[in-house]
Order: C-alpha cells, then sequence, then structure tokens
C-alpha cells in the first residue's frame, strides 16, 4: 500500500513535470476568463440597473402628463357640461314664457269673445224689451 503510495506521489510528480507548465497556464487563463466574465456581467448588471431607473422615471413622467391630461380633459368635461346645463335652462325658461304668452293670448281671445257674447246678449234683451214693451 505504501509502494502504492509512493507510485501515485511519483505518477504526480512526473505529470507535474510534463504537465505543470499548460496546467498552471490553463488555470491562470481560466481566472482571467472568469475575472473578464465577472466584469462583464457587473457592467450589464449596472447597465441593466440604469436602464430600470430611467425607465421608472419615464414611467413616472409619462404618469404625471397623462393625470394631467385626464385632468384637464375633465375640467374641459365639466366646463361644457354646465354650458350646456346653462343652455337647456335658458330654453326651458323661453320655452316656458312662450307657453304662457300663447295662454295669455288665448284667454284674452276667450275673454274678449266673452265680452262680445255678453254685449250681444244684452242688445238683443234690450231689443226684445223693445219689441215686446
Amino acid at each position: 500500500m505504501a509502494d502504492n503510495k509512493n507510485n501515485a506521489n511519483s505518477v504526480d510528480q512526473i505529470r507535474d513535470i510534463l504537465f505543470g507548465e499548460q496546467t498552471k497556464n490553463i488555470e491562470k487563463r481560466f481566472a482571467q476568463l472568469e475575472a473578464e466574465i465577472n466584469k462583464q456581467f457587473n457592467g450589464i448588471k449596472n447597465k441593466m440597473e440604469a436602464l430600470d431607473k430611467q425607465l421608472s422615471q419615464n414611467l413616472a413622467t409619462l404618469e404625471k402628463q397623462s393625470n394631467q391630461g385626464l385632468d384637464h380633459l375633465s375640467a374641459d368635461q365639466n366646463e361644457r357640461l354646465a354650458q350646456l346645463e346653462q343652455q337647456l335652462k335658458n330654453t326651458i325658461i323661453d320655452t316656458e314664457a312662450s307657453i304662457l304668452s300663447e295662454l295669455q293670448q288665448k284667454t284674452d281671445a276667450l275673454d274678449e269673445n266673452l265680452t262680445h257674447r255678453k254685449e250681444l246678449a244684452s242688445l238683443l234683451k234690450k231689443m226684445a224689451d223693445q219689441i215686446a214693451g
């Protein structure tokens, strides 16, 4: 067993002698690649964070503009509604005045007809009294 261990150590030493420099170069290259990948990953991560921040700011700006636009639209609609309400009130008042005026004219005409009938009745009564009397 000790022989096997010595043989294994000898094989490892021979391997280190034959491939040691290559292994060190490969390990060095892997370390460089890992460092480069980490550097690029951190750069991408920073860019993503900056983009996320910019998108959040843009979204907040758009939301603010949208809310302002909606507020403006709402104010315009309220103003138009108030104008329409006032126009409707004016139309109702005008229509009511027109109806009352027409009704008054009709009432006056009926009163005039009634007066003419009373006068006619009085005249006929006088004539009947003159004929009878």
